[in-house]
């Protein structure tokens, strides 16, 4: 233990730092960049990282799986005898499944990090805000993940996480100053291609509407390009619809005014157990204080917009690639559809699933009865391989074997995770930073960064760190169409393991891939498809290894690239993980009606 006593700060909120007296910062989140001119001149340490250790990762997947298994039936019978209802848990898991999960691995991170900080250090002191309890009840799924990475809210959340320990320092409770939420917003403004394009399918979706038939499927964010999921809408011999632009014209009808501490209180008490571990005791106690309105109050409101859709009475099946997770009004419709006895179908979204450990089975998995894959097949019966849906009928996109270097950045991740992924993500960005620097002139002066078109949203200042870095640095602030970006280039660098792998990869583009933690965070059925990936040098797992590879290869990427083992390799990992299709629409629909 550190012997020194320190004031425990929790936020990046520098009215409840002190700058008279030593102190520690409870993660990397407290320490913003563009204010390292206040907190680079304290006496300050930064706590050690929780989570990152690879036995501490997956000892916590498992506390998380066991914490649903033991808790989410009972929560489910809760709430089905608040609202009056008998729905089963399969329509709960639908509907709250994946905020329910994102809870109990939030809260895991936040009670552990908390204790190993209380255990490791001496403390003389902490900040809180005056606790309202309100601040805790997101609206919804969305922006209770949001509210994960704000710091008043996270503030109120350790506050009454602290509660359970006991402590022999003083707490302060000061009164929150600032009202506003410490997130940039993206910009909403569309181009006008995207405008137009808007306009014209609101004013087709007046005429669609009339030739709905009440068992047409329902399809909407398939994955699939526009005039694929058209395509596909007309095999299937119905009108097609394009829910997807009606969709977003929908508002969530909830308002954190309708907030009930009488009710939640009295659900709280109702879940409440007098458990041995700690932790336990900690997630009974918040939970109800965390559930989104939508889910509690705004019940009622929720169920009849979603059964006032316009959507198929009796739907031959219900098939999508992204509205699972958090589009409200969907989830409650469709669970009452799975609960009537309609089939429900999910596209793979993403690289992580049959790829990263600790993942699956996801609750989109668990609660489809096809899991349609961008190829693999595992144990579970609900999946279909089929392809990458993102590329099918794609035409092969173009590169340019004389163009330039690009580098494909993500953002900061949300704080969901049971691990620190502030502290992850540092090291991420000195490994990018790494890798820039020891490319040779002629890459170097040939690169183009991309950074995540999300990058906003955080408060990572990955423009000021950049520049502060190279001035020199050619930057690509997400806007831009990839497809163009990608044309424009000669060799792709993918920073971290991401769906754009799988994409580039299926294209046969010229790839590279690096990450962090060897293969620590890769399925052990998937490891040997990226072993071969490393042993031809499109998977690294060091800054220098890949410089070395872009640096050795510049001047011909053609001929590295169209190497015949390379090329074996890159087809036998396709084929697993990101298969293509010469008959795209035929396929899916053989999979949708079987």
């Amino acid at each position: 233990m550190n012997n020194r006593k320190r004031y425990l700060v929790t936020t990046a909120k520098e009215e409840t730092w002190k700058f008279d007296q030593p102190i520690i910062f409870l993660g990397e989140w407290c320490c913003l960049y563009n204010r390292k001119h206040k907190w680079q001149s304290l006496d300050a340490i930064i706590a050690k990282p929780y989570g990152l250790d690879n036995h501490i990762r997956n000892s916590d997947f498992y506390n998380v799986k066991s914490l649903e298994e033991k808790f989410f039936a009972k929560f489910c019978k809760l709430l089905n005898y608040h609202h009056d209802e008998k729905h089963s848990n399969r329509f709960w898991k639908i509907l709250i499944g994946h905020w329910f999960r994102k809870t109990l691995n939030m809260l895991l991170n936040r009670i552990n990090t908390l204790n190993a900080c209380l255990k490791n250090y001496k403390i003389s002191g902490c900040s809180f805000y005056k606790a309202n309890m309100i601040k805790l009840a997101s609206a919804d799924e969305a922006s209770f993940e949001k509210n994960c990475g704000d710091d008043i809210w996270n503030n109120i959340l350790l506050s009454q996480i602290i509660k359970f320990f006991e402590i022999d320092f003083p707490i302060e409770y000061i009164d929150e100053k600032k009202k506003t939420s410490d997130f940039s917003k993206l910009s909403n403004n569309l181009s006008l291609k995207r405008k137009i394009l808007k306009w014209c399918c609101y004013n087709y979706n007046k005429i669609s509407k009339k030739f709905l038939k009440k068992n047409d499927a329902f399809i909407i964010n398939s994955y699939l390009p526009l005039k694929l999921e058209i395509k596909l809408e007309i095999a299937l011999k119905q009108f097609p619809q394009m829910w997807v632009f009606q969709r977003e014209q929908i508002k969530l009808p909830v308002s954190l005014k309708d907030y009930n501490a009488s009710a939640r209180k009295k659900l709280k008490n109702s879940f409440m157990i007098n458990s041995d571990s700690h932790i336990e005791n900690i997630i009974c106690s918040l939970i109800f204080d965390l559930l989104p309105i939508c889910y509690l109050e705004g019940f009622k409101s929720l169920k009849k917009v979603a059964q006032d859709q316009p959507w198929p009475e009796q739907p031959k099946f219900i098939f999508t690639s992204n509205n699972y997770e958090a589009d409200e009004i969907f989830k409650f419709w469709c669970a009452l559809k799975v609960e009537q006895g309609f089939r429900y179908y999910v596209g793979q979204h993403g690289n992580k699933y049959g790829i990263v450990k600790n993942f699956s089975p996801q609750i989109e998995e668990i609660t489809s009865d096809k899991f349609i894959t961008w190829g693999f097949k595992k144990k579970l019966p609900q999946y279909i391989p089929a392809f990458v849906l993102k590329n099918a009928g794609v035409r092969k996109r173009n590169y340019n074997p004389k163009g330039g270097l690009l580098l494909i950045e993500q953002h900061l991740p949300h704080r969901i995770e049971t691990r620190d992924t502030d502290y992850e993500f540092k090291e991420y960005f000195n490994d990018q930073k790494k890798f820039t620097k020891l490319l040779h002139k002629d890459p170097k002066n040939s690169l183009t960064i991309r950074l995540h078109g999300g990058y906003k949203l955080f408060r990572w200042n990955e423009e000021k760190r950049w520049f502060d870095f190279d001035p020199k640095l050619k930057l690509d602030y997400g806007s831009t169409n990839i497809k163009k970006l990608i044309s424009n280039n000669r060799l792709i660098v993918h920073s971290y393991n991401s769906t754009g792998t799988l994409e580039t990869l299926s294209q046969n583009i010229p790839t590279l891939i690096f990450w962090q933690n060897g293969f620590d965070t890769i399925e052990n059925n998937s490891i040997p498809y990226f072993q071969q990936l490393m042993e031809v040098g499109i998977v690294h797992l060091s800054p220098e290894s890949v410089a070395k590879k872009v640096n050795d290869n510049w001047d011909d990427v053609e001929k590295w690239w169209n190497q015949e083992n390379l090329q074996i390799v890159r087809k036998n990992f396709c084929d697993q993980f990101a298969r293509s299709s010469n008959n795209p629409i035929s396929e899916l629909k053989k999979i949708l009606l079987k």
